[in-house]
């Protein structure tokens, strides 16, 4: 495994992960993938036999043992001996979340049930040329969320696009998992059109925006007489990483509920990036590929983490006043 992101071993190797756990479908693609999983205690030789199939026969055991016993010595070389002997990503530290951990949040969202309802977005523009993604999110009474998405590539070109990013974007697009308009670039008037669905079905709250080619949106909104709440969200650490944070504990506690194959697929390229205080953010250009349905989902998730908590009245239903003697 290469230690480049970009490198076509990495590319390929990623490529076959994700066959594997089902976030691409490929029948002409059969990944073997022969790696140490990443909470294997990488001294044991049990371990390097099982990721290292020719381990003792052609590769030499001997040689192995030796780059074990540096590896243990000099920390800056454990990198290295995970990366060519065991045959994991060296920053595999900086990947968002687990595989697991995600699919474990995959449940069927009940559109019906969620009319009327409050929630809050996330919209990343992107570029006019690349995926656009809209995330809603909807709180219930136990703290989790169930998630809506749209998504938008030019419908120019699909093909093309699809052999780029190694995703089926014509599939999803006669799924309706995508909308992709004609033209080379997206036209803003669908995503205005969705937003005012939206508005109309569901009890929007706000939308969190990156600031990014969002003022012809904001124009065409005002010119159709669409009122929605927008709210710029900066994409560096002080916005992002309470959001990532936020976002990480949903999953975590398996407290989100998502089914969008797209939205898998950005959730697994995602990387994130720490600034010195530890705070984290999405990093597009250190990503494996498009994130921008995360992305909107973090944002959304960390404008609603904004609201104050609605206060709670010390008294129940049919109490009086309490009256105290001093």
């Amino acid at each position: 495994m290469s230690s480049d992101n970009h490198s076509i071993m990495s590319e390929l190797y990623d490529y076959g992960r994700k066959i594997q756990e089902g976030t691409i479908q490929d029948q002409t693609f059969c990944p073997i993938i022969y790696q140490a999983p990443m909470d294997a205690d990488i001294w044991d030789e049990a371990v390097w036999h099982a990721c290292n199939p020719a381990l003792g026969d052609f590769r030499s055991l001997e040689e192995m043992r030796m780059m074990a016993a540096r590896a243990k010595r000099i920390p800056a070389a454990e990198a290295t001996f995970r990366n060519l002997y065991l045959n994991q990503p060296v920053d595999a530290e900086h990947r968002f979340i687990s595989s697991a951990e995600w699919m474990g949040c995959k449940h069927s969202v009940d559109i019906e049930r969620l009319r009327g309802r409050k929630c809050w977005g996330g919209l990343d523009l992107s570029s006019t040329t690349d995926l656009t993604a809209l995330i809603l999110i909807f709180p219930d009474d136990a703290g989790s969320y169930d998630v809506l998405c749209w998504f938008w590539v030019p419908g120019d070109n699909l093909a093309d696009r699809m052999d780029r990013d190694r995703v089926p974007y014509p599939v999803w697009r006669d799924m309706g998992l995508i909308e992709a308009p004609p033209g080379k670039a997206i036209d803003k008037s669908f995503i205005v059109s969705r937003l005012a669905q939206i508005a109309s079905e569901f009890d929007l709250q706000g939308v969190a925006y990156d600031r990014w080619r969002i003022e012809d949106l904001k124009k065409q909104l005002t010119d159709e007489g669409i009122e929605i709440e927008l709210i710029p969200w900066g994409q560096g650490f002080r916005d992002m990483g309470p959001a990532v944070d936020s976002l990480e504990a949903a999953i975590l506690n398996n407290e989100l509920r998502h089914d969008h194959p797209v939205l898998d697929w950005n959730a697994s390229n995602a990387v994130t990036v720490s600034d010195p205080a530890g705070a984290r953010k999405i990093a597009k250009d250190r990503s494996i590929d498009r994130v921008d349905g995360l992305v909107a989902l973090t944002m959304a998730i960390g404008l609603h983490k904004r609201e104050p908590e609605p206060e709670k009245c010390v008294y129940g239903p049919g109490r009086g006043l309490l009256s105290i003697a001093w």
